[in-house]
């Protein structure tokens, strides 16, 4: 047992790796298996759109960051257009993202602690949700604390991540802002020693990604319309019917109560709320000087903190790719305890509970994870780009007819109006609209006005749809009520054939898409 003991301590680091890797190759396994037509769907179309040669935000709907969508877009081009490498690399950032936690943390702390934040991360949320942009900008921030943390640091460098995490997802610029201004309000009101050439080569690191975006924007003609994005999230708040004031009160309602009485079906927001409520109490007593911190561990504090304004939507992959950075503050503090019972039950306290949630939910607690049929179909995909993917059955049976459809009919565009957006991305078609996808809700309208009024501002999809019709030029994939649109309606003549096939192949809940295609296609 000594011999193992001695072993097991002297290779912490490799075992750490090896626990990273090892939910690596879990998470890509399950992914394989995992059909998100939408969110999985909407990345893709987005990169393929960018190689096309359209335009970001005039004809593309990119909703986070450009620079996901160039990541995922060179991702594309090394990788054949194949949908799998998307996923893989989503999770290859979020392991990479879990590893600089890990580094940082032993840089604070030790070896043993490193893994044991890697233990609850991944034990907790062990598979990445969707290929998005938190997961970058998580993996850059997660270098950039890491760097932080080290005793020979380059500033411009740490400036320069956390100026690509805001490319990657721009609504982490306010968090990512204002906890640069209040640590630097502290430095100056608790007579830190304020070293103003670090300071400008951090800021100089940071605006130097930001300045090349705008420039760019403004080169091609694009920043007015990134300025309309900007206000997507105030349509949004309508569209919920809520306001950022009414969001923050039940985020701090729930992560100081709910989530605690919640633990037993959603076991992962433990971990959360403590990370929140510890480092919150610890900021408290740093403003009253009661206690002194260490400059860099004050940003990471406030970090972590701050970065929870982007997960006021409260979903597990959100927090876990911005408020767990605080875990790395409050592992150092509990190492600091010098009574050893009692840092011992803390860590009992933070361990406990992820085992917990691992064993019994071992996917993460992601709905979407739970659906999964690991059963493979007979079916083969008769697109390349689909390789290495398991997708259902009716899934297969529609991507089929479409690529079947790609090949007999010659037209210059194919319009998905469902909400499966994987459906826009089959043959080499244009679209009229700048949404690869449709939800014409009501409640929608004015995000689809906003979006499609940049594309087509001088006719409404709809009558541009119909001139195509009466041209032979367009197919049309239609769900629901999806053929109308406010007041329009697509017209729909003797020139055009339909196929109706159940998304869904779900007795008693059909769901079906109606696939219209000119009758010169010959199918």
């Amino acid at each position: 047992m000594n011999f193992f003991r001695l072993w097991f301590y002297k290779n912490l680091s490799s075992i750490n790796y090896l626990v990273i890797f090892l939910f690596f190759v879990y998470a890509i396994f399950i992914s394989q298996y995992n059909y998100d037509g939408h969110h999985i769907g909407l990345i893709y179309s987005n990169s393929l759109d960018l190689i096309n040669g359209k335009l970001p935000y005039k004809e593309i709907f990119i909703q986070y960051g450009i620079l996901t969508t160039l990541i995922n877009s060179l991702i594309l081009v090394i990788f054949d257009n194949k949908i799998f490498f998307i996923t893989l690399f989503n999770s290859v950032f979020y392991s990479f993202g879990v590893l600089f936690i890990s580094k940082t943390v032993k840089q604070f702390t030790d070896v043993k602690l490193a893994l044991f934040s890697t233990i609850i991360i991944l034990f907790n949320h062990p598979i990445p949700w969707l290929p998005w942009s938190n997961y970058i900008a998580f993996f850059f921030i997660s270098i950039g604390l890491f760097l932080l943390s080290k005793d020979k640091k380059n500033y411009f460098i740490i400036g320069f991540l956390f100026g690509a995490s805001i490319l990657s997802r721009q609504d982490f610029f306010f968090p990512i802002f204002i906890s640069i201004i209040i640590f630097y309000l502290f430095l100056l009101f608790q007579n830190y020693k304020f070293e103003l050439k670090k300071t400008i080569l951090f800021f100089l690191g940071l605006l130097f990604p930001l300045s090349i975006f705008i420039m760019y924007l403004f080169s091609v003609n694009l920043f007015i319309y990134w300025i309309e994005y900007l206000s997507l999230p105030n349509i949004y708040l309508e569209i919920y019917k809520t306001s950022i004031s009414k969001l923050i009160l039940e985020y701090i309602i729930f992560f100081t109560s709910e989530s605690f009485f919640s633990f037993i079906v959603i076991p992962q927001y433990f971990l959360i709320s403590i990370i929140l409520i510890f480092n919150t109490i610890i900021l408290f007593m740093f403003v009253f000087k009661k206690i002194k911190i260490n400059k860099e561990i004050l940003f990471i504090l406030l970090i972590g903190n701050f970065l929870s304004a982007v997960s006021l939507k409260i979903e597990l992959f959100r927090l876990y790719t911005s408020v767990i950075f605080g875990l790395i503050g409050l592992l150092y503090f509990i190492n600091r305890i010098n009574n050893n019972d009692l840092r011992k039950k803390l860590l009992l306290l933070l361990l406990l509970p992820s085992l917990f949630s691992f064993y019994f939910y071992p996917m993460g607690n992601n709905n979407s994870f739970k659906k999964i049929n690991f059963t493979s179909s007979n079916l083969t995909i008769d697109s390349d780009n689909f390789d290495y993917l398991v997708l259902p059955e009716q899934k297969i049976k529609i991507v089929n007819i479409i690529n079947n459809l790609s090949k007999k009919c010659d037209v210059n565009y194919l319009e998905n109006l469902t909400w499966d957006t994987i459906y826009s991305t089959i043959g080499n078609y244009d679209r009229i609209r700048a949404f690869p996808y449709a939800q014409f809700k009501e409640l929608n309208y004015k995000q689809n006005d906003l979006i499609e009024n940049m594309k087509n501002p001088n006719l409404s999809f709809i009558n541009l749809i119909n001139n195509e019709i009466k041209d032979s030029n367009i197919i049309l994939l239609i769900t629901g009520n999806n053929n109308h649109y406010k007041k329009d309606k697509i017209n729909l003549g003797s020139n055009y054939n339909m196929i109706e096939i159940d998304e869904n192949n779900t007795k008693g809940k059909p769901q079906i898409l109606r696939i219209y295609f000119p009758n010169k296609c010959n199918i």
